[in-house]
């Protein structure tokens, strides 16, 4: 066990936290499982995981069916731990997805979306800053309908993202320590705190959502922009508001904005301000107006007394 300990912290750079297994639950697995196997409780990234160390040789198939028997029997992802394996072997573990340790050699994790190579490749760090679809889960989450107990699945449909980069958006936020998934083969997301204090555990992982600005000079009328920077700000706080009209429109909208009635400038004759976002603004708002988070981050870090204060404002307004 302590071999395992030191890979996971070599080559992850955390220590999993050993627990006690559920005797209860252990004393009711099949004897022969017990015979061939040894079970240890542990937590890795606020999730918990048994090592089912391997006493004997196997199948690939005969191992994939034991693990799932412990996996259903514990309702915690069963992950085998093997001194010594050939090569044809892992491929065949991992062509089925079976997860697996091999201290000090290798490590497939597909749960947590790990696979390390041989000889201790070192893992691609975890990103400092959320990607668009992971903010914009959150920010949901935060200020339209409470994402607690929803599987990865309906959450891509509310969001219309695929289900790939929903399943990257929740491992960031449980890698994180924001939130937890539950369940094996169709896992739901539990948020680890709420409200303000949810926010203020993410936002230093956040991002600014605009992408890009166009000026223009004339008018627009669409459905699809939503009023942004200071005239959402002047909406929701004191701030006084600006001539210039702002507006966010989603990804790649950009392109649609402009024609007869609307001619792409500069900054200086510009009267209209298009802002392209990392994510769809459509989502976070049930008003022609930007949510409040998603502003703060535009405006966040700016040295301007006025936009601090309204900024504070903006924050103490919103009904966590």
């Amino acid at each position: 066990m302590d071999e395992v300990i030191k890979y996971l912290k070599d080559a992850l750079g955390v220590e999993p936290e050993i627990k006690l297994l559920k005797t209860e639950k252990y004393k009711a697995l099949p004897m022969y499982l017990l015979n061939e196997y040894t079970i240890k409780h542990i937590q890795l990234y606020h999730r918990d995981l048994l090592f089912v160390f391997v006493k004997s040789d196997f199948t690939t198939e005969k191992l994939r069916k034991h693990l799932d028997i412990i996996r259903t029997a514990f309702n915690t992802i069963a992950v085998a731990v093997i001194n010594h394996l050939e090569a044809y072997k892992r491929l065949r573990l991992i062509e089925k997805k079976v997860p697996f340790i091999i201290p000090g050699k290798q490590m497939y994790l597909p749960d947590f979306l790990i696979d390390l190579k041989e000889y201790g490749t070192k893992p691609r760090e975890l990103p400092k800053t959320m990607q668009p679809a992971t903010q914009l889960l959150i920010l949901y989450h935060l200020q339209i309908e409470k994402l607690d107990g929803f599987n990865l699945k309906e959450i891509a449909e509310k969001l219309m993202y695929d289900g790939a980069t929903i399943t990257r958006a929740s491992f960031f936020l449980h890698n994180t320590g924001l939130c937890t998934l539950q369940g094996t083969k169709e896992k739901s997301i539990h948020f680890n705190a709420e409200g303000k204090e949810l926010w203020t555990k993410a936002e230093p992982f956040m991002q600014n959502p605009v992408r890009r600005i166009q000026y223009y000079s004339g008018w627009v009328d669409d459905d699809n922009i939503y009023n942004a920077n200071i005239n959402a700000i002047a909406q929701y706080t004191d701030l006084n508001d600006e001539i210039v009209e702002y507006y966010a429109v989603r990804p790649k909208y950009l392109k649609f904005i402009g024609g007869a009635n609307a001619k792409a400038t500069g900054l200086l004759k510009g009267n209209i301000c298009i802002e392209e976002w990392k994510y769809n603004p459509y989502f976070l708002t049930k008003t022609r107006y930007v949510d409040p988070l998603s502003l703060y981050l535009c405006f966040r870090g700016k040295p301007d007394e006025r936009i601090e204060m309204a900024l504070e404002q903006l924050i103490e307004k919103i009904k966590w």
